[in-house]
């Protein structure tokens, strides 16, 4: 076990024999590769439905606060239970979803409801039940059909609109015919009302089609799924408002070798209907996860490996298609509890954001914004926890192109560093301006250097460390030493940087994360 000491704010200078590590950046070449503008994105697990009432919680303004200062992206509601959704028009939703939606008529679309809160109250009071009758349905493999409701959809579509985001939603995939095709009848009584509810969706077909037959006891090949693709992208294109809609898919978990033949087949067989592949990746079982997993540099470097996998099969059937996280996080079977919301889980996600953007994946969709277990980014009392404040961070922070860098003196798997353009819709920032983002897994303080044609530059610090004695256990984390924290239900904090004169080194304390713009870099790239 590592040492539990206390993390000074005053960090020390290289000692005698430490060398700082010199920074190689590639200010002068052409970008490495661009992703996305949405490249971060959420999802919301579609377990949140398995009893509607609960997704009467989404209108919780602080949520939606927290929410929007996350955005634009794209929320993704899918998981396991997209193929145990059932959507029916004619059914009485529940009195929550009831009462909500009357609330919602009567008032502006995207108002708070202070009349809604003594239902928020009972709901909160009921969900540590709930979310442990979904955890143990999901480790046991059991999963039963729930039917949802139009008022299921309008609050759903409602919370991603009113936050900024574009909603995907998951189809059910498992509803077939006797020859094994999907049955389409029941998506189209859920287009045929988000069309005349002008709701603008994006959509997928099923969830983790490699485990079909673990959940539902029906195996459906790669083939036969590329056909249901093109008989979904058929139906879309009788809307005329889903006509030019997108389609994602399949949604494969990790590229294990059978997972890995059903994409191929799949993308053979119906990749041309679909916009973007989507995969899934964790790095670990949630349930016997450890500490040590979450600061190994061998753990972090299996998810490059999983990468090139997908990247190759796309590569050799569909090579002009983007690829997605379509959902991701640090362990599966709802996160590792007590790692998975505290501080020591960014180092898993701000390394996926870094190896993701630099191998070329366009978009990553967290697992979770906010639900069951305990990979989300937000809790059940509406606490933002340290992967929130990182998320925020690297969405203020950092560009979409990304740049080479490296570094001289010491073992880079331990001490990661990743750089882009700076974000240009960051008002303090200019074109030319860069982010560099690093993770120290050594116990010690490490300490950077920028090269000597930078050192005239000044540098922004934005340095997290955990706050309180968990140390990197905490659910709670400084920046540049001032805990984050929500000023009132509707109010985020400042994100202060810390200036660095010119010539500074950048020190990362032991277990650390952060980020420094180095401003005026002129990076050619980003000009």
């Amino acid at each position: 076990l590592l040492p539990l000491l206390p993390l000074l704010p005053l960090l020390p200078a290289p000692g005698e024999g430490q060398q700082a590590a010199v920074l190689r950046l590639g200010l002068r070449d052409s970008p490495r590769g661009e992703v996305s503008p949405a490249f971060l994105s959420l999802t919301l697990d579609a377990s949140l439905a398995r009893d509607p009432r609960y997704v009467a919680l989404l209108s919780n303004s602080k949520l939606r606060a927290l929410a929007t200062a996350l955005s634009p992206g794209f929320l993704r509601f899918g998981g396991t239970e997209t193929d145990f959704l059932i959507f029916d028009p004619n059914k009485d939703s529940t009195s929550e979803e009831k009462i909500l939606w009357g609330l919602q008529a009567q008032q502006e679309a995207c108002g708070s409801r202070p009349a809604f809160a003594a239902v928020e109250k009972v709901l909160l009071a009921q969900w540590p039940s709930q979310e442990k009758l979904l955890l143990a349905e999901q480790n046991r493999k059991k999963h039963k059909n729930t039917t949802i409701t139009k008022n299921t959809l309008d609050i759903l579509y409602s919370f991603a609109n009113c936050s900024g985001f574009h909603l995907i939603f998951g189809l059910n995939a498992l509803l077939r015919k006797g020859g094994l095709q999907w049955d389409s009848s029941n998506a189209q009584a859920l287009l045929d009302y988000c069309a005349s509810q002008r709701y603008n969706i994006s959509w997928e077909l099923g969830n983790e089609p490699n485990s079909f037959r673990k959940k539902s006891g029906i195996h459906i090949d790669g083939f036969q799924l590329g056909q249901d693709f093109i008989h979904l992208r058929q139906l879309l294109n009788n809307y005329a408002l889903y006509q030019h809609t997108k389609l994602y898919g399949p949604d494969v978990g990790q590229p294990r070798k059978h997972t890995q033949r059903l994409l191929r087949s799949f993308l053979k067989s119906g990749g041309k209907v679909i916009d973007s592949v989507t995969w899934h990746h964790y790095y670990v079982n949630g349930r016997s996860a450890t500490r040590r997993d979450f600061l190994s540099p061998e753990v972090l470097d299996t998810f490059a490996t999983a990468i090139y996998e997908v990247l190759e099969i796309v590569g050799q059937t569909v090579p002009d298609k983007k690829v997605w996280l379509g959902e991701t996080s640090s362990a599966y079977g709802g996160g590792a509890p007590k790692l998975s919301n505290t501080y020591v889980a960014g180092f898993m996600w701000l390394d996926k954001l870094g190896l993701s953007a630099r191998q070329g994946i366009d978009v990553v969709m967290r697992q979770v914004f906010f639900g069951a277990g305990t990979y989300h980014l937000v809790d059940a009392d509406f606490e933002p926890l340290p992967d929130y404040w990182l998320s925020l961070l690297y969405k203020k922070l950092v560009g979409t192109k990304v740049l080479q860098v490296g570094l001289a003196g010491a073992d880079k798997r331990k001490l990661r560093v990743y750089l882009h353009c700076t974000n240009s819709h960051n008002p303090k920032y200019r074109e030319g301006d860069v982010t560099l983002f690093a993770l120290n897994l050594y116990n010690v303080t490490q300490h950077l250097e920028l090269p000597d044609y930078l050192s005239s530059k000044h540098v922004d610090q934005y340095l997290l460390l955990p706050h309180g004695k968990e140390n990197i256990l905490s659910r709670s984390i400084e920046l540049n030493g001032r805990v984050l924290r929500m000023l009132d239900d509707e109010t985020l904090p400042e994100l202060t940087e810390k200036p660095l004169g010119p010539g500074s080194l950048l020190g990362l304390p032991a277990f650390s994360y952060g980020f420094y713009v180095i401003k005026n870099a002129k990076a050619i790239a980003c000009i």
